[in-house]
């Protein structure tokens, strides 16, 4: 019902100007901008992307470029971690965790510089984050399981038992700077 209703709402709200003939004047107040995917899967993880992106920035500008999306800035499972492995949403770079304090990409404090510069060059930044993945967990907790078809995840082959799976994120590095949440399987 609600998918039905935004699509619809959606709609009315994008064809409006159209219905009106006022289509030209909307399309003429609007600037179409161009947006840079600027990262890619296999982006080297020498933790200098962030420079990377700082000096380029004007060079993107005189490109036309008007925005650029960036990598999930967050702390990964590992240092070599694009991103979608997401440990601490909250470490950008900052805290001594999973063996490193940068990401892949480099330091909160590079990434800061970087999006300076992108906004003296009047380019917007727009961040990818994935808020339902979770990995690299700090401790295994006792969970219930069950078992089901390789070939119908549907259809349960087990009762419920109980197994030791890694859930627990106490993010020992970050402690409770910037949130004292600590995430837990239920």
């Amino acid at each position: 019902m609600f998918k039905k209703i935004t699509i619809v709402g959606l709609s009315v709200v994008l064809f409006l100007p159209s219905i009106y003939g006022e289509s030209k004047v909307y399309a003429d107040t609007i600037n179409n901008g161009t947006l840079m995917q600027y990262f890619e899967w296999y982006a080297p993880s020498d933790g200098n992307h962030w420079n990377r992106l700082r000096t380029d920035a004007e060079n993107l500008a005189q490109k036309g470029i008007t925005s650029v999306w960036i990598p999930p800035a967050y702390k990964g499972t590992t240092q070599n971690d694009v991103g979608y492995g997401a440990y601490d949403l909250y470490d950008l770079g900052e805290f001594n965790q999973k063996g490193t304090v940068r990401t892949k990409y480099g330091t909160k404090a590079q990434l800061k510089s970087a999006i300076e510069a992108l906004h003296k060059q009047n380019i917007d930044v727009y961040g990818d984050v994935v808020m339902n993945h979770k990995g690299g967990a700090d401790y295994t907790e006792t969970v219930t399981a069950v078992e089901v078809d390789r070939n119908n995840r549907n259809v349960e082959v087990s009762g419920d038992y109980e197994i030791s799976a890694w859930t627990g994120f106490n993010f020992p590095g970050r402690g409770d700077n910037y949130s004292n949440f600590k995430w837990k399987w239920y």
